[in-house]
C-alpha cells in the first residue's frame, strides 16, 4: 500500500518501502489486528549498550582497555593492554580497529587524552630494566611513538596516572614517585609541543603516601588533579591546584577515608571528583562531598568510581565497579544536577566478573567507556560500552475500517509538533489519504478533504498551525492528477494544482516550505508514450504554477524524490532514472542539473532523499550495489562538488536508505538517516546518525518481535537530538501497519 497506481514503467527503487515511486495503488486482503488504543509517549532517553571490540592476535590473549578519549561522538582512542604488551584501539561510528602501538616493555597507560583525532597524548609507566619509569606516547593522527619524560632524581620508580590537554601542545599529567625509604610523593609532568618537563608539587606533610591520580585542565592556568594521602590508618583526598606556574593544595575535609580517583572540570570554577564510594563537587571556593548512588547486590560496599567525565555543570558520568557477591561487577552514574543515579551497563558477552577503567562524554548523551569483562571459559577480554540516544516505538493510529495503513513522510518543527502523510487501504479498492499529528505525547488521526482514491506523499511544516501536503488523487476515470492540501492548525484545506502540459498522469511526491509562503513540490507526470518526466510546482503564498525541470536525456523513466529548500531561491531535488541517479539546483529562476558521483567499485547508484542546512551544505541518501550487495549511500553537496561519505554498513546486510533530516551542531553539521537493513531474510528499520566526521549506526526497535519486513521511509528532526521517523512494518498477520519512532 506504500506505492501508487498505474501502470507507466518505473526507475528501479531497490525495493525501499515508503518511497512513492510505483504507479500503482495497494492492495492487501486481511484485515489489522493491531489495537487502536491511545499509546501515551514514555520519555526517550539514552542508555548504555555494549560494543564490540576486535580480539588481538595470538593464542587465547588476555586484553582489556584502560583509558579512552573521545573528540566526536563515536569517534574515540582508546589504550590498554593485550597480554603484557601495550594495546591501542580507536572507535570510528560503531566500529572499534586495533592500532599499532610501540611498548618499550612492561608499559602501562591508565591515561589518554585527545585534541582532535589526529593529536592524542597517552601516559603511564614502563620498565626499564626493573626499574618503573614515567612513559609519554604521541598519536598524530597515523602513528603513535613513545615521548622521552623526565624522572625525578632519587626516586626508586615513577610514574604517570592520568593526562589533559587544552591543546596539542599544552598538557599536564599526574602521578607519584617513589622515593629511598618507601614514601610516595607527588609528580606532575607539563608538555609544551617539543618536551616534557617536571613541574613542582606539594605532599601532605607528615603522610607516607601522597599520590595524584586524576587530572582536569580547562585553560593551560588551571587545572585540578585529584588522588590521595595516607597519614597512619587515614586515607583522605588529596587535591591539587596548578595555576599556570604552581601546585598548591586545596582543602578537601571529604573524611578520614575519601580517595579521589578521577576529575573532570568544565570550568575553573566547576569540578567533579569520584573515588572509592563517593563523588566531590569543586566550587571555586570549596569542595563539598555528594553522596553516590549504591548499586543493588553491594552489600555495605559502595561502588569505586575510577573515572568520571562531565559535559557540563549539571551532566556528569562516572564508572567503575563495585563488589557483588564479592566478584567485581560494572557499574556507570550519572550525576543529573541533583543526585547520582545508577545507569545500566548491559553486557551481552558471556562473563564473570567486569570493571570499567575510563569514561569520555562528547555530549550528555554521548559517552564512550572502557574496561575489561572475564570470560568465564577464559582469559579477560576488553569491554566498550556505548551511551547514547535509542530509537524507541511511538506506534501511530490505526485508521477506522482499515486493512492497511502506513505514514510515508513527516515533518517536525518541534518537539512537540509532528505531521505526517500516507494512506490507507478500506476494502480492497478505496484508498484514503492519511494525516496524524504528533502532539509530543501521543498520535491523533486528522480529517483530510478529498481523501477518497488519494495518497498523500510528501509534507512540510513551518509551525505546527503551517502545513503543506502534497500527493495525488483519482481525478475520474482512473486518471490521477496532483494533489495538495494546507494545515492551518484546525483543518486541511484543497489547495487546486495544475497538472504539465501532456500529462496523462501526474504525481507530486515530496515537498518543501522554506516559508509560511512558499514551497516547492517535486516529483513526475507520464505522457501518452507512457514515459515519465520530471516536474516541480511553486507555491507562492496564491497558487501553484508548474515549472519545467531538466532530465537525464533519452531516459523513459526520470523522476524527482526529495527537494529540500533554504530560500525561494535555493533548493536541492534528488531524482532517479532508469541509468541512475542526479540532482537539480534551483537559484530562483531556473532548475539546473548536478552530477551525482559513484562510490568506488559501486553501481546503479540512486538517492532518494535530501536535506540543507545552506545553500551550500546539503545530504542526499539512498543506496547503491557494490557487486550484489545493497549499501547505503550518503552524498555532501558543498556548494561545488557533491562528495561521496563513508557510510555504516551493518556486516552481512543489504541496507538502504530512505530520508535524511541535518542540523547545524558544534561539528558544523550533524545528521539522522532512516531506511531499512536485511539480514537472513528479515528487514527491519535502519538509522544511522552523521556527527560531523562519521556515519554510525543507531539501534532502532522492531515493532513487532515476529515481524519479517520493516521500514522507515522518513525522518523529521527539530534539533540533532529529537527526532520522529515513520514508516510501515507487516503484522503478524501479513498486513501493513504504519510505525513511528521517536529519537529524543
Amino acid at each position: 500500500m506504500h506505492v501508487q497506481h498505474g501502470s507507466a514503467p518505473t526507475a528501479p527503487i531497490f525495493g525501499l518501502p515508503g518511497v512513492t515511486v510505483a504507479m500503482k495503488r495497494f492492495a492487501m486482503t486481511a484485515a489489522l489486528v493491531v489495537s487502536a488504543v491511545l499509546v501515551i509517549a514514555q520519555p526517550a532517553s539514552a542508555s548504555w549498550q555494549q560494543q564490540n571490540t576486535p580480539t588481538p592476535s595470538g593464542s587465547n590473549p588476555t586484553w582489556s582497555l584502560s583509558a579512552v578519549s573521545c573528540t566526536g561522538t563515536a569517534t574515540c582512542m582508546a589504550v590498554g593492554n593485550v597480554d603484557s604488551s601495550l594495546l591501542s584501539e580507536s572507535r570510528s561510528g560503531n566500529t572499534w580497529t586495533i592500532v599499532s602501538i610501540p611498548d618499550p616493555g612492561g608499559g602501562q597507560l591508565p591515561g589518554i587524552w585527545c585534541t582532535s583525532s589526529s593529536s592524542c597524548e597517552a601516559v603511564g609507566r614502563f620498565d626499564n630494566g626493573g626499574t618503573t619509569e614515567t612513559l609519554a606516547e604521541v598519536w598524530n593522527g597515523s602513528n603513535w611513538s613513545v615521548q622521552s619524560t623526565p624522572n625525578p632524581a632519587g626516586v626508586t620508580s615513577s610514574q604517570l596516572n592520568d593526562v589533559s590537554c587544552v591543546t596539542a601542545s599544552r598538557c599536564e599529567a599526574v602521578g607519584q614517585a617513589i622515593v629511598s625509604g618507601g614514601n610516595v610523593v607527588t609528580l606532575a609532568e607539563e608538555w609544551n609541543g617539543s618536551n616534557w618537563t617536571i613541574k613542582s608539587t606539594q605532599d601532605v606533610g607528615g603522610a607516607i603516601i601522597s599520590e595524584l591520580i586524576g587530572v582536569s585542565c580547562t585553560a593551560a592556568t588551571s587545572c585540578e588533579a585529584v588522588g590521595e594521602s595516607r597519614t597512619g590508618n587515614n586515607f583522605p583526598a588529596l587535591a591539587e591546584k596548578w595555576n599556570g606556574s604552581n601546585w598548591t593544595i586545596q582543602s578537601t575535609s571529604l573524611g578520614t577515608f575519601s580517595p579521589l580517583e578521577g576529575v573532570s572540570c568544565t570550568a575553573a570554577t566547576a569540578c567533579t571528583a569520584t573515588g572509592s564510594g563517593l563523588a566531590a563537587r569543586w566550587d571555586g571556593s570549596s569542595w563539598t562531598k555528594q553522596t553516590i548512588a549504591k548499586p543493588a547486590g553491594s552489600g555495605r560496599s559502595n561502588a569505586a568510581l575510577s573515572r568520571v567525565s562531565c559535559t557540563e555543570k549539571a551532566r556528569c558520568m562516572a564508572v567503575g565497579s563495585f563488589p557483588k557477591d564479592a566478584v567485581e561487577t560494572v557499574v556507570a552514574e550519572q550525576w543529573d544536577g541533583t543526585s547520582w543515579k545508577i545507569k545500566p551497563t548491559p553486557i551481552t558477552s558471556a562473563n564473570d566478573s567486569s570493571g570499567l577503567f575510563g569514561v569520555s562524554c562528547t555530549f550528555a548523551t554521548a559517552c564512550t567507556a572502557v574496561g575489561f569483562l572475564h570470560n568465564p571459559l577464559g582469559p579477560n577480554h576488553a569491554l566498550a560500552e556505548d551511551w547514547s540516544l535509542r530509537w524507541q516505538l511511538q506506534p501511530p493510529q490505526i485508521p477506522n475500517g482499515a486493512i492497511a495503513s502506513d505514514l510515508q513522510t513527516v515533518s517536525c518543527p518541534s518537539v512537540s509538533f509532528c505531521a505526517a502523510v500516507g494512506g490507507d487501504e478500506q476494502n480492497g479498492s478505496v484508498f484514503d489519504a492519511v494525516v496524524q499529528t504528533w502532539n509530543g505525547r501521543f498520535w491523533t488521526i486528522g480529517t483530510t478533504p478529498n481523501a477518497s482514491n488519494s495518497v498523500l506523499s510528501g509534507v512540510d511544516c513551518t509551525g505546527a498551525k503551517a502545513c503543506t501536503a502534497v500527493g495525488d488523487v483519482d481525478a475520474g476515470g482512473g486518471t490521477l492528477s496532483t494533489l495538495a492540501e494546507r494545515w492551518d492548525g484546525t483543518n486541511w484545506v484543497v489547495q487546486p494544482t495544475p497538472d504539465p502540459a501532456g500529462a496523462i498522469h501526474s504525481f507530486l511526491i515530496s515537498v518543501s516550505c522554506p516559508a509560511a509562503k512558499s514551497c516547492i513540490a517535486v516529483g513526475f507526470f507520464t505522457n501518452g508514450s507512457g514515459n515519465q518526466t520530471p516536474f516541480a510546482e511553486h507555491w507562492n503564498g496564491t497558487s501553484w504554477v508548474v515549472k519545467n525541470t531538466p532530465s537525464p536525456p533519452l531516459d523513459p523513466a526520470t523522476q524527482l524524490n526529495s527537494v529540500s529548500c533554504t530560500s525561494s531561491t535555493s533548493c536541492e531535488a534528488v531524482g532517479t532514472s532508469t541509468t541512475g541517479t542526479w540532482a537539480e539546483v534551483w537559484n530562483g529562476t531556473n532548475w539546473a542539473m548536478q552530477s551525482i558521483p559513484s562510490p568506488a567499485g559501486g553501481s546503479d547508484v540512486r538517492l532518494r532523499g535530501v536535506s540543507c542546512t545552506g545553500s551550500n551544505a546539503c545530504t542526499g541518501v539512498g543506496a547503491y550495489f557494490n557487486g550484489t550487495k545493497l549499501v547505503p549511500l550518503a552524498e555532501r553537496w558543498n556548494g561545488s562538488n557533491w562528495v561521496v561519505q563513508a557510510t555504516a554498513v551493518p556486516s552481512g546486510s543489504s541496507s538502504q536508505f530512505s530520508s535524511v533530516s541535518c542540523g547545524t551542531t558544534q561539528f558544523n553539521v550533524g545528521c539522522n538517516a532512516v531506511g531499512s537493513v536485511t539480514k537472513n531474510g528479515i528487514t527491519l528499520p535502519l538509522a544511522e546518525n552523521w556527527n560531523g566526521s562519521s556515519w554510525a549506526v543507531k539501534p532502532t526497535q522492531s515493532p513487532d518481535p515476529n515481524v519479517t519486513r520493516s521500514n522507515m521511509s522518513s525522518v523529521s528532526c527539530s534539533s540533532l537530538i529529537t527526532c520522529m521517523g515513520v514508516g510501515f512494518y507487516d503484522t503478524s498477520t501479513g498486513v501493513e501497519a504504519a510505525v513511528g519512532e521517536l529519537y529524543n
